[in-house]
């Protein structure tokens, strides 16, 4: 997968989301040449894959995957003005318009991200971050949105295992049991069933994270898993990220999470384009091969949520003019009551309301058995 003359290194660790259990492990290419573990050694920025813990941490503050704010080049001012932040966005692309927070994941958008960060306080994230397993020291700034504190990659697979086994916390588990000589068991691991996020709201950002694969969330640039989708077999959440130095991919199905890390040891940027997509080309290959005799499960809706047809670019309910619906997953209550009106024909009869969508049970609905 990684060219032979490449000096980029890799960390792989993979997780059984329901008891915590690591099944797989990579801490570099060749063991001989580095036996430096870079799955739970090394400490690397996040990049984007903290926005999944930033937007559940706005979904508990009322926040909904149909939140909207306006995605633009914007310098954030701080200390009176003595201070700045400008966030960019991938080749500096913005929609320079509204979009919401299940497009904004989709696309990766920086600026909803630093936005969202900033209205729930710096502070919100670092203490979610730790919630969701995270042991690294995290630093209440604004960039914080975009993964510029340093993790580890094993703590990154744990987190989105909680995730995707529904909001309970876990641990990553190496060893189950020890005997000693004679057969005893002087050591064994007993999980402890805590529920530390809440079921339909980790339901929630678990349909989310299906949207980078989904191209009706297209924007001003495309879903960053486009060019994963003809590869793929079965439903999967996911985020990817990037920094100057490093890249990832975490993501998971119902039965196995994993996280890919990629970069120099040394920090040198990675500038080479093929080199960019080691992360996701890495992850979606172990995850096809690892699930290979395993049925493609669907994401179960949990109790509590309800999913509707929306206009992806409105998140508004869609009407019979939407030229693009999208059945999308709301915690029971905060799912949309307008209908979207942007695609209207103003000659004909534009007062009346129009008619709810018929299911038609699209792939999303079949993926979450609604």
């Amino acid at each position: 997968m990684i060219a032979s003359d490449s000096e980029i290194q890799a960390g792989i660790v993979a997780m059984d989301p329901k008891n915590g259990h690591v099944v797989a492990l990579v801490g570099g290419r060749n063991y001989v040449e580095s036996p430096f573990n870079r799955a739970v050694q090394a400490v690397r920025q996040p990049g984007s894959t903290m926005k999944p813990i930033l937007y559940y941490a706005a979904l508990e503050n009322g926040f909904t995957p149909s939140s909207t704010m306006k995605s633009q080049l914007t310098t954030f001012m701080f200390d009176d003005g003595r201070s700045e932040y400008t966030p960019h966005n991938f080749n500096n692309k913005y929609a320079e318009d509204d979009i919401t927070m299940a497009q904004a994941l989709a696309l990766s958008d920086n600026v909803y991200a630093v936005k969202t960060h900033l209205f729930l306080g710096e502070g919100t994230l670092v203490e979610t971050a730790k919630r969701f397993g995270i042991k690294t020291d995290m630093d209440e700034v604004p960039s914080l949105a975009l993964g510029t504190s340093g993790v580890r990659v094993i703590d990154m697979a744990n987190a989105y295992s909680i995730l995707a086994n529904g909001g309970k916390k876990v641990d990553p588990v190496l060893i189950k049991r020890v005997e000693n000589h004679k057969g005893e068991v002087i050591y064994e691991y007993n999980a402890k069933k805590e529920e530390v996020l809440k079921p339909e709201l980790a339901s929630v950002m678990t349909h989310m994270m299906t949207g980078i694969f989904d191209k009706k969330l297209n924007g001003y640039s495309s879903v960053t898993g486009s060019t994963l989708i003809k590869k793929m077999t079965r439903p999967y959440a996911a985020k990817s990220g990037t920094t100057e130095t490093d890249s990832w991919m975490i993501g998971y199905t119902p039965q196995l999470v994993s996280a890919v890390w990629t970069g120099y040891d040394k920090g040198k940027p990675i500038e080479l384009t093929v080199e960019k997509s080691y992360a996701k080309n890495i992850w979606l290959d172990f995850m096809e091969k690892a699930l290979d005799d395993e049925p493609a499960k669907k994401f179960k809706a949990a109790k509590g949520t309800v999913a509707v047809y929306v206009d992806p670019a409105s998140g508004k309910l869609a009407a019979d003019g939407c030229p693009v619906k999208r059945l999308t997953l709301f915690a029971a209550g905060t799912e949309p009551a307008e209908y979207c009106t942007d695609h209207l024909d103003h000659e004909n009869h534009k007062e009346e309301q129009p008619k709810k969508e018929k299911e038609k049970k699209p792939l999303y609905k079949r993926i979450f058995g609604l």
